[in-house]
């Protein structure tokens, strides 16, 4: 039996107890990007003699980092899992590539279908450097094994079984969850107190992943997210809230007499009003550096086109 321990990973990033004073010594690490880079988290575990990575970060400077404290355990890296078609999640894969050699690349045949055209508009739409402080890494490395729903996958010794839930937070998620710990890796299907991205508009499958969650796991079961601290499954009714609150808003902001431009949609006016009544609840949500204004604006789209494509 594997031995490893989330305690002291909780503690560090949380003010939540120790889950148990058994587990044994820490082998499972969390490395986060910074502010700029959107908070995002990867999570490499200790087997035996190798090391599991869940996600592989954006910028290569972040990719070389945790590459260094990977190597660092002395242990060398035997397979990555990657958890959907965000470049923040995918694009550290070619710096790891050039500091461990060929590993498995783990993802379900979604992911990897998004891997090439999610590059190409990140490449188009953030002009480096100063979007970041440095160049995105343009090279292309995609997965080498393509994972199925209920798969169980062994990376290092370490058994995950895979969970894909198809389009929610991006065109493709999966959650990948670890029995011996009973910790759940969730990508971007789970990330509360923090804006949630819903821009590409995939709405019922945002909720559908959230409610799986939810009844597939204890409620005090820990959940660790593609972005911000480690939570509980319970915590998914904040995300939920969250998602519906929006839905109501747009609703509301939709049915005001003239809020309607000729194509159907939201008014700049209409949109900016109702955006300025959503800061009231979410001005302290975390915004991966956007700011919230921004976020709740693009989540306003998403939402609204979700809603028109059900009307017609």
């Amino acid at each position: 039996m594997i031995r490893l321990a989330i305690a002291a990973l909780l503690a560090a990033t949380t003010n939540m107890a120790a889950v148990a004073a058994d587990l044994g010594p820490t082998a499972l690490h969390r490395y986060v990007s910074n502010h700029i880079s959107w908070n995002t988290n990867s999570y490499w575990i200790e087997g035996d003699d190798s090391v599991a990575l869940i996600d592989a970060q954006l910028l290569p400077s972040d990719a070389r980092r945790l590459a260094d404290q990977i190597k660092a355990s002395g242990k060398p890296l035997a397979g990555v899992i990657i958890t959907h078609p965000h470049s923040d999640h995918f694009g550290g894969l070619p710096v790891l590539k050039d500091a461990f050699g060929d590993f498995p690349i783990y993802a379900t045949q979604g992911t990897a279908d998004g891997f090439a055209p999610t590059l190409q508009q990140m490449l188009a739409s953030y002009k480096m450097p100063n979007a970041f402080g440095e160049a995105l890494d343009e090279r292309l490395v995609m997965p080498t094994d393509i994972i199925k729903d209920g798969e169980t996958i062994t990376i290092a010794g370490i058994d995950f079984q895979i969970h894909d839930l198809g389009a929610g937070e991006a065109a493709n998620n999966i959650i990948a969850y670890q029995k011996d710990l009973n910790v759940v890796f969730a990508g971007d299907t789970f990330y509360p107190f923090t804006h949630y991205y819903v821009g590409e508009g995939h709405i019922d499958g945002a909720l559908k992943h959230l409610e799986f969650l939810k009844a597939s796991y204890d409620q005090d079961t820990y959940v660790l997210p593609g972005h911000n601290d480690a939570s509980r499954v319970r915590s998914a009714d904040k995300q939920i809230a969250y998602i519906n609150g929006f839905i109501d808003a747009v609703k509301a902001a939709r049915a005001a007499e003239g809020a309607l431009d000729a194509n159907g949609r939201l008014t700049r006016a209409a949109r900016g009003t109702m955006v300025s009544e959503l800061m009231q609840d979410y001005a302290a949500y975390d915004d991966f550096s956007f700011g919230s204004r921004t976020i709740l604006t693009w989540n306003s789209f998403g939402v609204e086109a979700w809603l028109m494509a059900q009307k017609d």
